[in-house]
């Protein structure tokens, strides 16, 4: 009952009024939630050896190059990069990527997997959070209202995932 809740909220959350649909964004959005569960899930299940950051490592440098075809043939070229952007660039790859998929992979191995799943509620929560403290957007009643679930939603999982169960007699 509660990821139903966070996924109302969330779509309270995100949903504008004057809000269109796409289908581009529609279906790039399924792909990408589909890929997240199925690696999370391949990722709980096969329980590899490797390194944590080898693991990590590995798994960008080969969906790096699975999206490079992709990206030659969509991008047009880049620009002569300054050290300015080959910094940035290293930043984003070492907490951007690297520690950020690290911690998650180390997250999902320890957390139950009903745990795991309410977490993906929080990166478009983030996002609007950040939207609105840097970007002055505005949220509106329903907006956070829809935030409130999806914070709750997120919270009662998280909670329930942790209490031991409970004999049924």
């Amino acid at each position: 009952m509660a990821s139903v809740v966070g996924i109302a909220g969330m779509a309270a959350l995100l949903l504008a009024p004057g809000a269109r649909w796409d289908l581009i964004g529609i279906v790039a959005a399924f792909v990408g939630t589909a890929c997240m569960a199925s690696g999370t899930y391949l990722t709980r299940r096969w329980q590899l050896s490797p390194p944590l950051l080898a693991f990590t490592g590995w798994q960008l440098l080969l969906g790096g190059l699975l999206l490079l075809p992709l990206a030659y043939w969509i991008d047009p070229p880049l620009p002569t990069l300054s050290p300015q952007h080959w910094l940035g660039y290293a930043y984003l790859s070492v907490f951007g990527a690297l520690l950020a998929y690290g911690l998650w992979f180390r997250g999902i191995a320890r957390l139950a997997p009903v745990a795991v799943s309410s977490l993906g509620l929080l990166s478009p929560l983030v996002a609007v959070l950040l939207g609105w403290l840097l970007l002055d957007q505005r949220l509106t009643g329903i907006a956070l209202l829809g935030m409130v679930a999806v914070l709750g939603s997120i919270l009662t999982v998280q909670w329930a995932s942790r209490a031991p169960a409970r004999a049924h007699t």
